[in-house]
């Protein structure tokens, strides 16, 4: 008869939360700020949770409860029991102990359950566009809310605020930013209450003109700090297009004209970067030709890929798809152009269960065949270029 009770509360339970998650799910899926959410039956409970305790057959020691600042509730008779940090059905077994120590109750048999919670925020505020509290997301880092709150160019990432309690953290969120370090020390998790402040840099010291390939065409000038750089002002703009020639990007100074070694700066080379001045032009060309590298033969995606940044042989394949059945992994052929673009007579065969030849660096215009599962082995470099590697590709990508 017990068992068949605990079921049933159990059941009841169950269909409260179904009800109220199906609900709390509906619309946007991000809470408002303040508003109470449902949650799991598993927990973890959290302060200012409310519990709804069933002890079958009890009703003098059931009810609705809201979990204490000090992680506790306050139970009719028992008094004071730690339920935070802990899943339902440990606070469940901890309740019941607490029944039997008192000689309150022999058997008790109690349910737990998380009826409401209310959501966790934090709240951002400094030199970012996007100010005020905002709903925390599970699992959320420094770096979600502050990108998210879109600081300022002039903010200064070096030395973020994170105030937890009475105890604030100084974070240099600005090496997590440029690539530099990925570790909690830069882009620390984030808990319910904590408050971001972040400071205002340098004033504004101009603006520049942005030209060419950007991600964000809507902001064709950008206000300057004193310390403002070529790739922190490139950073605003989204980066450049898949079209931007990362090798040419210059900055037009009057009648000066500065290269910008970009691909080396945001490979770490910070100290190569170039500091603007008021009234800068950023120039950001197009490719002439984009580059690319073509795969054939055994694979699903056949046909020429665009080349951003370091692609290995082994990866050019896996993103071709080879086909089931394709002797792919031990008989690859790669075809390389001379600097006149002229391709060589034989293929060099690839091996890709040796780490040195599967990590080799694709270069633009390298051809690679993959043996089709019903074939033998053979390399037509001509049929692969002529049938792919044509210039309509080309022309239609700089069509765009």
């Amino acid at each position: 008869m017990r068992s068949q009770r605990t079921v049933a509360v159990a059941v009841c339970a169950l269909s409260v939360a179904l009800g109220a998650h199906a609900q709390q799910t509906t619309g946007t899926g991000q809470p408002p700020y303040g508003q109470i959410v449902t949650d799991s039956l598993s927990g973890p409970i959290r302060k200012h949770d409310v519990l709804r305790i069933t002890v079958v057959g009890e009703p003098a020691y059931s009810g609705e409860f809201r979990v204490d600042d000090d992680g506790t509730v306050t139970l009719p008779r028992i008094g004071q029991v730690l339920v935070a940090n802990n899943p339902p059905l440990r606070a469940q077994t901890f309740i019941e102990k607490r029944l039997v120590a008192g000689k309150y109750l022999r058997k008790p048999d109690v349910v737990v359950q998380i009826i409401q919670r209310k959501a966790q925020e934090i709240t951002v505020n400094g030199a970012v566009q996007v100010q005020g509290r905002r709903v925390l997301r599970e699992g959320a880092r420094l770096s979600d809310v502050l990108e998210e709150a879109l600081p300022a160019l002039q903010a200064d990432l070096e030395k973020v605020q994170v105030v937890r309690g009475s105890a604030p953290l100084i974070i240099n969120y600005k090496k997590y930013r440029n690539g530099l370090e990925d570790s909690d020390t830069v882009n620390p998790p984030l808990e319910d209450g904590d408050r971001i402040y972040v400071r205002l840099g340098e004033p504004t010291e101009g603006t520049v003109k942005i030209v060419g390939e950007v991600k964000d065409i809507t902001k064709p000038t950008v206000s300057i700090g004193a310390a403002s750089t070529v790739s922190q002002v490139i950073g605003v703009v989204g980066g450049p297009t898949e079209f931007g020639n990362r090798k040419g990007i210059f900055v037009q100074r009057g009648s000066q004209r500065i290269e910008v070694p970009y691909e080396a700066i945001v490979g770490g080379a910070t100290e190569k970067d170039v500091k603007l001045l008021d009234k800068d032009e950023v120039h950001i060309p197009r490719l002439e030709k984009p580059r690319q590298y073509t795969v054939f033969g055994g694979v699903q995606n056949k046909g020429p890929f665009p080349l951003q940044g370091k692609v290995t042989v082994l990866q050019a394949v896996a993103n071709a798809g080879p086909m089931e059945g394709a002797k792919w992994k031990k008989d690859v052929r790669l075809s390389r152009p001379d600097k006149d673009g002229n391709y060589p007579k034989d293929a060099r065969k690839i091996n890709l269960e040796k780490g040195n030849e599967a990590a080799l660096e694709i270069l633009d215009g390298d051809v690679l065949y993959v043996p089709e599962p019903s074939r033998k082995s053979g390399f037509d470099i001509g049929q692969a270029v002529g049938v792919f590697g044509n210039l309509v590709w080309i022309s239609s990508l700089l069509r765009r």
